[in-house]
Order: C-alpha cells, then sequence, then structure tokens
C-alpha cells in the first residue's frame, strides 16, 4: 500500500477512538496482521507497481457506501 493509504487507515481507526488491536480483532485479524499491513511490509506487491507504473496509474482510496442494516465504524 502507498504511505498515503496507511495514514488514512490509521488516521481511521484514530477516529474510532478503539485500539488498533480492537480494530484487528473486529475484523477478523490477529492484531500482528493488521500491524504488518500498516508497516513497509505492506506494500504494494512489485508486480502492481510495475504495471500502475506503466500505464499512469495510482492506486488510491475512496468510501463505500454504508449499507442501511449497519452503521459506519468510523465518524467521517
Amino acid at each position: 500500500m502507498t504511505d498515503e493509504i496507511r495514514h488514512l487507515i490509521r488516521e481511521r481507526i484514530r477516529q474510532t477512538g478503539l485500539s488498533q488491536a480492537d480494530i484487528a480483532r473486529q475484523m477478523g485479524l490477529a492484531p500482528q496482521e493488521l500491524s504488518r499491513a500498516l508497516r513497509e511490509r505492506g506494500k504494494i506487491p512489485p508486480i502492481w507497481e510495475t504495471i500502475l507504473n506503466h500505464f499512469h496509474l495510482q492506486l488510491t482510496v475512496e468510501p463505500q457506501p454504508v449499507p442501511p442494516h449497519r452503521t459506519d465504524p468510523t465518524p467521517d
């Protein structure tokens, strides 16, 4: 992932008021998995970086609509 995406995810976690470990558990992940994904080892695999660069594309993140049957776990 890009530094920008990792930063966005960390900010969303902070906005929840919960710990990163609690958020990981809510997602069904081990806390170490989320931590690893938010560090350098969470980079875009080299093949995808090459493909995106070749076509002058960049990876971005956009919010999804929240289904009406549940609430958004992170405030905007």
